[in-house]
């Protein structure tokens, strides 16, 4: 069955140009060249299917109304009793300090259910949209997804809901149309993408790659019945559910396939699922990189220690030790406050603040990360919890910059460097190492007036709309520089791996940013040319080359001038096993 679609029939820019906002790229006459235009045609030849297998379970959950992984309830939570009129009237009217409390004690729980059956409708219909479109595309052999660029080079698929850098559910329904001998090291490399799924991701690749052997009937039983077994993949603490289970099944076809011709046949094996590896922190390895800063690239694995090292562990270790000493030492108000924070600072309670700094999130940024998470929810509401918010904060920065501190004097000097030029009224523009050139020039703005209609009532709103005529806004080119120029690198980074892997003559590849994936027989080459890309990108001077291109595009030659940079030979990185894994 053939489906058309994508460039076929629907018009598409290669490199998004926003509406209704900074032209940005958008406004550059040719920004996509080298290997970024090559890398881009490439990945879109890739042909994907559905994987009938999970899509029957998916469809079996829901019929049966089962809460399995992803899957939302299929009903909401039932509203609680309700007071009249006149007794709601009168419980509001009461303005003591009692009957305030009475109120807010009344309301809240019944905004919190309201809260959560709008949450799980959203994810319904979310999910049998998904559905409807699944049983569509399953009709079709062949699917071939449409990317375009954003003005940072990074690749997308246009294609919503359903495409192939989705969540757990997108990457278990979606695998290659086309079979390949998974060859020598293949088996292998399944059982370590099923550890991975499973999150043993913490461990050497063949502790991992031993993980799923030890589990290896518990995971052909998964594959005769799904269901039955879901207490083994579809828990909370299994990282990616889906794509376990579409492991699970690829891994039990392995074994028929062994056990009918022998074990010295198993190379022969053809698989469909696409096998992952993904970067640690990959901003924070671009940075290091960058700055050739050898403390901060043995942090993210890209300086071999021997260990998968942890960021987000360190990070938290660091931040642990300073509440200990606070929560003794002579401040009565850090003192306060670091003893409410003992033993409630985990691994996760840093790592989003951790995942973002590469990408300019801002100390207020951080506090309020760590509110939302509910990381601070152990604190009273409003006063005392913005109090603790805020040491924990100040903690997370002074940890960031002990294990990061090259990386984050490079997000500085972008910054420095945007804010020169945009004070006197330059973009800032760079050409990547894939050939990419990309102009951030973000405008100041007209507020409109919005006055209209919302089904039978009047709605008067406000929107921010860039005036071209009116400046740069030099809060934001600074703001953004740093984020901006980290999506770049990895962009750069994912084309320049694309280019080589079809050099290969190698054609499926799964990229999601910074996780990279192919067939099973193909990641050993994949392994390698991550890897020699990335050396490629970092043996020479990056940074000082960044900086002539900015300088070249600005038509200046006074921008400010390098940091201090480190002794790290990226080259090591060739021997890091945890690098992408």
């Amino acid at each position: 069955m053939t489906i058309t679609g994508g460039y076929l029939s629907l018009k598409t820019r290669a490199v998004k140009a926003p509406e209704h906002r900074s032209a940005h790229t958008g406004a550059v006459d040719r920004p996509l060249d080298g290997a970024s235009l090559e890398a881009l045609n490439w990945i879109q030849k890739t042909r994907w299917t559905l994987n009938r297998e999970v899509l029957g379970v998916v469809e079996a959950a829901v019929k049966d109304g089962s809460r399995l992984a992803s899957i939302p309830p299929a009903n909401n939570i039932p509203e609680l009793p309700r007071l009249d009129d006149a007794a709601y009237q009168a419980l509001k009217s009461d303005k003591t300090p009692e009957g305030k409390k009475a109120l807010a004690a009344y309301i809240k729980p019944r905004a919190e259910v309201y809260a959560k059956n709008k949450q799980m409708e959203g994810e319904r219909f979310k999910l049998f949209r998904m559905l409807d479109l699944g049983q569509q595309l399953a009709k079709a052999d062949v699917l071939w997804f449409p990317h375009t660029c954003d003005f940072r080079g990074r690749v997308y698929p246009t294609a919503q809901d359903l495409h192939t850098q989705g969540d757990s559910l997108v990457k278990g329904l979606l695998t290659f149309a086309e079979k390949q001998r998974i060859g020598a090291n293949g088996q292998w490399w399944l059982y370590v993408a099923l550890a991975n799924a499973f999150g043993q991701d913490k461990i050497a690749l063949q502790a991992r790659a031993d993980w799923t052997s030890d589990n290896l009937s518990y995971i052909l039983a998964t594959a005769r019945d799904p269901l039955a077994c879901q207490d083994f993949w579809a828990h909370d603490k299994v990282d990616s559910p889906w794509e376990a289970l579409a492991l699970c099944f690829e891994i039990a076809r392995m074994a028929d396939h062994e056990a009918m011709y022998g074990s010295r046949a198993i190379a022969s094996f053809e698989s469909h699922i696409p096998v992952r590896l993904d970067a640690t922190c990959s901003g924070i390895q671009h940075l290091s990189a960058m700055m050739k800063d050898p403390l901060s690239a043995a942090c993210v694995n890209v300086l071999p220690t021997g260990k998968r090292e942890d960021i987000y562990g360190d990070v938290a270790k660091v931040a642990l030790q300073r509440i200990a000493l606070d929560a003794v030492g002579p401040d009565e108000a850090k003192r306060v406050l670091a003893q409410k924070w003992l033993g409630k600072v985990e691994r996760k309670t840093v790592k989003r603040a951790v995942m973002t700094t590469p990408y300019g999130v801002t100390a207020p940024g951080i506090k309020d990360q760590l509110i939302a998470d509910g990381f601070c929810d152990h604190f009273e509401r409003g006063v005392e919890r913005y109090q603790g918010a805020e040491y924990l904060k100040d903690v997370v920065i002074a940890a960031l910059d002990a294990n990061i501190g090259a990386p984050r004097a490079a997000m500085n000097y972008f910054q420095e460097v945007a804010q020169s030029l945009a004070e006197r009224e330059i973009p800032l523009a760079w050409t990547t190492p894939a050939g990419f050139t990309v102009r951030q020039a973000y405008r100041k703005s007209d507020v409109k007036r919005i006055d209209t209609l919302l089904g039978s009532k009047r709605v008067l709103f406000q929107v921010s709309v860039p005036n071209e005529e009116a400046g740069l806004d030099r809060r934001k080119q600074k703001s953004s520089a740093a984020p901006n120029v980290v999506h770049s690198y990895d962009a750069a980074h994912l084309c320049l791996t694309a280019q080589a892997m079809k050099a290969e003559g190698i054609r499926d590849m799964a990229f999601v940013h910074d996780s990279f994936g192919t067939h099973a027989g193909n990641v050993d080459t994949l392994n390698h040319h991550i890897r020699d890309q990335f050396v490629l990108m970092y043996a020479g001077p990056a940074l000082e080359q960044w900086r002539e291109s900015v300088m070249h595009h600005a038509g200046v030659d006074d921008v400010p001038a390098l940091p201090t940079l480190g002794s790290l030979d990226v080259n090591c990185v060739r021997d890091s096993e945890f690098f992408f894994s």
